[in-house]
């Protein structure tokens, strides 16, 4: 989910629950703790595919989740005392423990500080799942990955919802606890509507995918989602809707049996970790002048159709997201690829 809609809830769920119109100081350590499991985007810098893979365990687990809030409340617990030692009387009323070391603001004890910080991590969680994302929510303990896709990531509908709330509270004509208590309750009646018309999809499209699939909201709609499924020929991604139950296929890829590079590149760090999160993946080979060939992985809810007067599917262009190696003449990989749109990520290939 985006991090606006991420703040807005995480800081709305504990304010709804909570009437402290004077004390900010819960208020960022719920923010910072609904940002806390996003920690985990440095990876980013290191490979694409890293942090794709840490991003569906890790600090997106509950345990993990929970662990970043206790980091974001000891952040934002020393830094309130840091603040209050430098201007203890006139700006942070702060009070002090025996030893004389400042413990924050007046009103401020550790408990409200973690709780607001773990209810803001898990409402990040929460958020997660009802955007589509695949997470190992009970990681280390069982790996196995669930998901609740009732709208798309960064869905415009809940960034309408965090808006609403902010234009309440400015210029403060709506108590803090008074609008969150309606946002709260505005984005729970939603997602259960969103509920209602993904069952409705579901039944009356009679739908029955193959193992693996997966549903994904469509984005900006309000009854319309994708399914995904893998068989033993192709990859496909589909249309449902509510409440006719319409389907459309719009998207296709046959899957071929594999060249002897192809199954070379699975040996690769960057394809390993695409393929051990990407159920509907698929390669490309591509042969260069030099004699030197390339292959790249794909999964189909990255791509999308051709234009029409296109008479063949093709993955360089239709593919948002690719990954993989580049091979000598004697086959040898020299170097592994990251594709994000035209951002290249490129480093030595392991050994």
């Amino acid at each position: 989910m985006d991090p606006l809609t991420h703040i807005v809830v995480g800081r709305a769920v504990v304010a709804a629950a909570r009437n402290e119109p004077k004390n900010r100081i819960v208020g960022a350590a719920a923010i910072l703790g609904a940002l806390a499991p996003d920690a985990d985007s440095a990876l980013a810098f290191a490979g694409w595919d890293r942090y794709v893979r840490a991003h569906q365990f890790g600090t997106h687990s509950l345990l993990g989740a929970l662990a970043m809030a206790a980091l974001a409340a000891l952040i934002v617990d020393r830094t309130a005392a840091i603040a209050a030692r430098s201007a203890p009387a006139q700006s942070f009323r702060a009070a002090r423990r025996p030893s004389g070391r400042p413990k924050g603001l007046r009103y401020e004890t550790a408990m409200p500080i973690l709780l607001a910080a773990a209810a803001g991590a898990l409402s990040h969680i929460a958020l997660d799942l009802l955007s589509g994302a695949r997470i190992a929510i009970a990681w280390p303990l069982f790996n196995g990955r669930v998901s609740a896709p009732l709208v798309a990531m960064a869905d415009p509908w809940l960034l309408a919802i965090s808006v609403a709330w902010l234009v309440m509270l400015w210029p403060a004509r709506i108590r803090l606890q008074r609008a969150s208590q309606i946002v709260v309750a505005a984005a729970v009646v939603f997602l259960c509507a969103k509920a209602a018309l993904l069952g409705l999809a579901i039944e009356r499209s009679a739908v029955a995918p193959q193992e693996p699939s997966a549903l994904e909201a469509r984005w900006g709609s309000l009854t319309t989602w994708y399914v995904f499924e893998r068989l033993a020929d192709r990859v496909s991604g589909s249309m449902i809707a509510a409440p006719s139950g319409e389907v459309r296929t719009w998207l296709v890829h046959p899957l071929i049996a594999e060249t002897p590079l192809v199954a070379a590149s699975r040996a690769l760090d960057d394809v390993r970790n695409f393929l051990a999160v990407h159920e509907f993946a698929f390669a490309e080979e591509t042969p260069h002048p030099d004699g030197t060939a390339s292959v790249l992985w794909s999964d189909i809810r990255y791509c999308w159709p051709p234009p029409a007067h296109e008479a063949t599917w093709q993955m360089a262009t239709n593919c948002g997201v690719r990954v993989g190696g580049v091979f000598d003449t004697t086959q040898r990989p020299v170097a592994e690829e990251i594709w994000i749109g035209r951002v290249l990520q490129r480093r030595p290939a392991n050994p």
